[in-house]
């Protein structure tokens, strides 16, 4: 299926940027919403067990930590994503492999109406590999070879710099940049994957 967007120019008057975020906020949302919704023949890639729906407007949160992670003039850097509730508030906790972090509270009423689930137990790790051309990547943060095994959801852990997760269980080694595969420690099954779009302001992440 095509889809052709021929005219995104919004008349703004007399409402002004608060129409402009709302309308870039839909179409980044429908441009999603397509992106998960098309077939493919790598639709095996996707985890589909576990359930996952993320969007992170980075036109309302400029700056923080995950936002330096999405360009892929610029690959190489992960972030960790997770969720906590602080009293009736959602805040997205994030953090680099060098301990920089941030905490952003979920407020707007955009984004507070949106659904925020983050796989398999409350963990993500997003960024852009330094292979296939800056290639967007949403990983699951459990080992999925624990998981498989006896159902243990262990928390990956940094590795190599930020370039690598490691399960302090099973001792395996995942490549963020390498799609996801053990790259030490015994063979098995590679990061659990959800796509995600990035259009320069709203990050889609799902499945």
């Amino acid at each position: 299926m095509k889809i052709i967007i021929r005219n995104t120019n919004f008349s703004l008057a007399p409402w002004g940027e608060g129409v402009r975020r709302t309308g870039e906020g839909l179409l980044g949302m429908l441009l999603g919403f397509l992106f998960f919704s098309s077939c493919s023949t790598d639709d095996f890639e996707y985890e589909n067990k576990y359930r996952c729906y993320f969007t992170f407007d980075c036109g309302i949160h400029q700056g923080s930590v995950l936002q330096n992670c999405l360009n892929p003039v610029s690959p190489g850097l992960f972030c960790m994503v997770w969720k906590q509730d602080v009293g009736a508030t959602r805040h997205i906790q994030m953090q680099l492999c060098n301990k920089k972090t941030d905490d952003v509270a979920i407020t707007t009423a955009s984004e507070v109406r949106t659904v925020c689930e983050l796989g398999a137990n409350n963990g993500l790790v997003i960024g852009c590999s330094t292979l296939n051309n800056g290639q967007l990547y949403a990983f699951d943060r459990i080992c999925p070879n624990c998981d498989k095994a006896n159902g243990i959801k262990v928390a990956l852990q940094w590795e190599n710099n930020g370039l690598e997760l490691k399960c302090h269980k099973c001792e395996r080694v995942y490549s963020l940049n390498n799609n996801g595969f053990v790259v030490k420690g015994e063979s098995g099954d590679k990061l659990l994957k959800y796509r995600a779009s990035y259009n320069g302001t709203i990050l889609v992440v799902g499945n």
